[in-house]
């Protein structure tokens, strides 16, 4: 079993990769639509959505490190984090199958896969 140092390393990364993806994608849309294109194949014609989509990609950040602060109070944050992780994963996926973004998102779309498996473990360890 992992101790509560170990748990709260994990979701101290989990934190910096959404607040990383959220300033990243953010700041694209902003300066650069072409490197945002390495991400979509299709740039949004209006970008409201999708600035709150990373608005709240960046809250989850800080819920990510609020429940590494103590993974038994702060399970309810956890469980959150896990519908959260794994709806980007299945919307990035399927958006990936129908050729709407690109390999780079799908891999990005993974890497909440892998931290949803991770997220269920520590549920399944401090029970």
């Amino acid at each position: 079993m992992q101790n509560n140092e170990s748990f709260k390393g994990m979701f101290t990364i989990a934190a910096i990769w959404n607040w990383s993806a959220a300033l990243l994608f953010m700041t694209l849309a902003v300066l650069d639509m072409e490197l945002l294109g390495l991400f979509l194949k299709i740039l949004p014609q209006n970008y409201l959505w999708f600035h709150l989509f990373f608005g709240v990609v960046f809250v989850f950040g800080i819920g990510y490190l609020w429940a590494g602060q103590d993974v038994v109070v702060n399970r309810n944050l956890i469980k959150m984090g896990i519908i959260a992780k794994l709806w980007v994963f299945a919307l990035i996926g399927y958006a990936w199958i129908a050729g709407v973004v690109t390999i780079l998102a799908a891999g990005a779309g993974t890497v909440d896969l892998i931290f949803s498996i991770l997220f269920i473990n520590v549920l399944r360890q401090t029970k």
